[in-house]
């Protein structure tokens, strides 16, 4: 109990089965051993330890400017489980020696997998304190030093289970206690600090916790200790995943369900209705972990909400909160469609990061907790979401099926960049081709090795981001082959484009040349090339990125050694007309095929307002990647 795992509602906030090999006996070092003994010592002794093979304990929380509860349960060596409720979200999740399972908000059970599944039974380790025993429970445990601050001087151990990340141990001189936990998952680090011990069931516990975030100040957590019941017959149905589904879902007149979408600015946008208000724009994102709304349509829309706490983007971290809506209704295209009751979502400030690049609003964003009620088939060239029960699917097309697994809620495929393979995310909610994360571009010293690159800034939740662009050989995903495709270089320093566990994220410019079928349930992705295949990769012969800002449209970015440079175009001109049409006669889609699929040396008049004054300048289009 004394070095607990972080609570569901602290995985939430940050964001919003593999046969795992396990080490054959544990060790532990002599001067680990010395603070190890002396830490049973200070909680009760070795008897009341090993006596305690089981445990249910009860705390009072405090995050996100809530008021909360958790409850939890033990049973050594490798079952956990746990209910979290803070503000309208109450999660539940369980680890089952090989088997681990979450209940999202909306009451749908997710089996987990891949780092996800090590993750929990690395919890589950921690949690039953497997290493206190006599052979580590398999792990490992050594010294690696000693720290001082403030508040004294300390002893780090590094314990390492069997499965899964370890967790660094500072324990106080003083009293031989543990007063601070760092573990380190991807690209976050979790810190769990001891503020005080007190006796409960025989032995001395954390009485109040304080939980934090690196670089998430606001999504700190405190829980205080109520209730602790050693030796009580705890069932193994306790910690099995419940035999529950989410039902939620209503179809209009039947499965499957037809959803037109339109398919622009390299993104799936929706029309959906929430709360019976007139249907808006949403884009689908099989990237975002919780649908989202935005703040001021949210505001528009009467609906309330609660807290105050930081969620991962792209590229940075953003601020949200909490919020119940009670219904979300997406319109068939032939009548009926779908309709999703009672779903709890966060509340986030979307469009002054993403209208800029989108040349629109957007009311929302459609996460997993839309996508996982079905399995669903993005059709791209058809324009036709076909949202189907996954109870009675059996796929039927040419398509290929890869093995997905997922990354907290976020699917991912097996797939190569030239010769490097990596774990890939399939994100709807991206226009890229591929984003490579920064760790994976640095660990393969990529900029250095590519070539040519041009530096680009992209838009998400959290603000905006720079990447080098670049071309590579090829990328293989599945017996699929993609040729000199435009590839990003993240070097972002948080956020999740500086994810550590997987190489990057498939975008909708690999994604829209198939027709995507998404099955969450049974773990697996169809492919089946479209219209779009085998067109090349492009990238803009203009080499200016145009921006939406206070409803005027303005040069953001101009590409050294451009055609716009060349042509005289400086970051922050309002582009007026291009060959004589006003700019609110264009989408970025017109824009965007203007200038990628023109021809080398064609020429556009662009007309500027520079400093109050009028300007004509004269682009001639250039290959640059």
């Amino acid at each position: 109990m004394s070095v607990r795992s972080i609570p569901a509602s602290v995985v939430l906030a940050t964001v919003l089965g593999l046969t795992i090999p396990l080490r054959a006996a544990g060790a532990i070092t002599p001067e680990a051993r010395a603070v190890v003994d002396r830490y049973l010592e200070a909680t009760g002794g070795v008897k009341a330890f090993t006596a305690e093979r089981g445990v249910h304990s009860k705390a009072s929380l405090k995050a996100f400017g809530l008021s909360g509860w958790t409850e939890s349960w033990t049973a050594r060596p490798d079952k956990s489980a746990g209910i979290t409720s803070i503000g309208p979200f109450t999660l539940r999740e369980g680890c089952d020696g090989p088997i681990a399972w979450r209940v999202d908000q909306n009451g749908k059970l997710l089996l987990l997998d891949g780092k996800d599944l090590e993750s929990a039974q690395a919890s589950a380790y921690f949690e039953n304190e497997m290493w206190l025993t006599s052979d580590q429970g398999g792990g490992s445990v050594d010294r690696v030093g000693a720290e001082k601050d403030s508040a004294g001087s300390y002893v780090v151990l590094e314990v390492r289970p069997p499965v899964g990340n370890s967790r660094r141990l500072w324990f106080a001189s003083a009293t031989g206690l543990i007063e601070r936990v760092m573990l380190k998952e991807d690209a976050q680090t979790v810190v769990s600090r001891t503020l005080e011990y007190r006796v409960f069931a025989g032995r001395r516990r954390p009485y109040r916790t304080v939980v934090s975030v690196v670089g998430m100040p606001a999504n700190e957590v405190r829980t205080t200790l109520d209730s602790v019941w050693v030796g009580e017959p705890l069932e193994a149905a306790r910690f099995a995943p419940p035999d529950q589904a989410a039902h939620d879902v209503r179809y209009l007149s039947g499965s499957p369900a037809q959803l037109p979408f339109r398919y622009g600015e390299r993104h799936v946008w929706l029309k959906a209705s929430v709360n019976g208000a007139p249907p808006e724009d949403f884009l689908l994102d099989t990237g975002a972990s919780i649908t989202v709304i935005d703040s001021a349509y949210a505001a528009r829309r009467g609906l309330k909400s609660e807290g105050h706490l930081q969620v991962s983007g792209a590229g940075a971290a953003g601020g949200a909160s909490l919020s119940q809506v009670d219904s979300i209704v997406i319109a068939g295209s032939q009548g009926g469609g779908i309709a999703l009751i009672g779903q709890k979502a966060a509340i986030l400030s979307l469009n002054p990061h993403i209208e800029p690049f989108f040349w629109r609003p957007v009311a929302g964003v459609l996460g997993y907790d839309f996508i996982s009620r079905f399995v669903a088939c993005v059709d791209y060239d058809r324009g036709l979401l076909t949202l189907y029960d996954p109870a009675r699917f059996h796929y039927q097309g040419s398509g290929t099926a890869l093995r997905l697994t997922m990354a907290g809620n976020i699917p991912v495929v097996r797939a190569k960049i030239d010769s490097l393979e990596g774990d890939f995310r399939l994100d709807v909610g991206s226009g890229s081709t591929v984003d490579l994360h920064s760790p994976f571009v640095a660990r393969h010293a990529l900029l250095s090795k590519v070539g040519k690159t041009v530096e680009v800034t992209g838009g998400g939740f959290g603000g905006t981001f720079a990447s080098h662009l670049c071309r590579m050989g090829r990328m293989e995903i599945g017996p699929y082959t993609i040729e000199r495709p435009l590839v990003s270089l993240s070097h972002a320093a948080s956020g999740g484009l500086a994810s550590e566990d997987y190489a990057g994220n498939i975008g909708n410019q690999v994604l829209g040349r198939f027709r995507c079928t998404f099955d969450y349930e049974h773990r697996v992705v169809y492919l089946e090339p479209g219209a779009k295949f085998r067109e090349p990769d492009r990238f803009t012969m203009a080499g200016v990125q145009l921006a939406r800002l206070g409803g005027s449209i303005r040069a953001l970015h101009v590409l050294p050694g451009s055609a716009a440079e060349a042509a005289g175009v400086e970051a922050d001109d309002e582009v007026t007309a291009i060959d004589r049409r006003p700019m609110s006669s264009y989408t970025l889609d017109d824009v965007n095929l203007m200038f990628e699929n023109g021809r080398p040396g064609e020429k556009h008049v662009l007309r500027v307002m520079r400093g109050g004054k009028k300007r004509t300048l004269t682009l001639r289009l250039k290959t640059m990647l």
